[in-house]
């Protein structure tokens, strides 16, 4: 199954207690789009797609008749992740090895995602250090972690903003590198002058 329908499924289980509940889904390929449109029509969903709404913002799109939202467009995709409270990161409950999770957690959302994360090693190992994201090791695992977090927005908010402070941390990280290489190889090459002389 494509993590789409999990993310239905999810959605589907969880609208009955929060009726307010949006669902954003974003292909990783265009040529899937028409493929998630039919999945969600098929389930009988109201659907909103970007590109029949092309002329309004992102953020302005909060439909209550048609409340699942397919981002069938290019390069909008952190407009939406300013919106989420919780976001999902496909790639990781199939084989995929994961996508990016670092934009969400960027824009303050609750991250979660599967255990295959083969792509993005370093970036999980340093999210799940400082509780800034969680592994959802299932479907049903998927739907409890979002219900958890829905029932206890501040939870939900505290795991987004430690995922937003630790990117926040990161940034510069290439200038400081360089930074301290420079350091390091001005000390060696004036203590290289020093055993010279």
């Amino acid at each position: 199954d494509p993590e789409e329908a999990y993310a239905l499924d999810t959605y589907q289980t969880l609208r009955k207690s929060f009726p307010n509940l949006r669902l954003v889904l974003v292909p990783r390929h265009q040529e899937r789009f028409e493929e998630v449109a039919r999945l969600v029509e098929n389930r009988g969903l109201p659907l909103l797609k970007r590109s029949d709404v092309k002329q309004q913002a992102v953020g302005e799109l909060q439909s209550t008749e048609k409340p699942v939202l397919l981002l069938d467009t290019l390069g909008e995709l952190s407009a939406c992740w300013g919106l989420a409270e919780v976001a999902f990161v496909g790639g990781s409950l199939t084989n995929r090895g994961g996508q990016n999770m670092i934009e969400p957690s960027a824009y303050g959302a609750g991250v979660l995602f599967g255990p295959n994360t083969r792509n993005f090693r370093d970036v999980v190992e340093l999210l799940l250090s400082h509780n800034a994201a969680r592994v959802v090791a299932s479907p049903e695992d998927l739907t409890n972690c979002v219900q958890d977090w829905l029932q206890n927005p501040d939870e939900a908010a505290n795991w987004g903003k430690r995922a937003q402070g630790l990117v926040l941390s990161q940034q510069g990280a290439t200038a400081k590198t360089v930074q301290l290489l420079e350091d390091v190889a001005g000390q060696a090459k004036e203590q290289q002058m020093r055993n010279a002389a």
